[in-house]
């Protein structure tokens, strides 16, 4: 699938250190391969209150991914770090 980034990702990615970087665009790639890659279907989570949205949660880091799947892409929306989620108090009851 082709990957697309918004530009509020281009923005956030550019405001990481070079290894979240890479490990960021290794994601996307991993998201490409949406059809293929039983473990980012397992670990992406169905966001309830947006139709198609999805947060994928990174296995060896904190970064969470957001992203729109549509028909023949996969639009991502923004990134964020675990922390940065927790701390903005978006989540509630996560016992964390």
């Amino acid at each position: 699938m082709n990957v697309v980034q918004t530009p509020p990702v281009e923005i956030a990615i550019r405001t990481l250190g070079e290894e979240d970087r890479r490990r960021v665009w290794a994601w996307f790639d991993h998201l490409g391969n949406w059809e293929n890659d039983p473990f980012v279907r397992n670990h992406s989570e169905k966001l309830p209150s947006v139709a198609d949205v999805y947060v994928l949660k990174t296995s060896s880091d904190d970064i969470r991914i957001f992203f729109k799947l549509e028909p023949d892409r996969i639009k991502i929306l923004d990134i964020a770090t675990k922390a940065t989620i927790l701390s903005s108090g978006h989540v509630s009851g996560s016992g964390e």
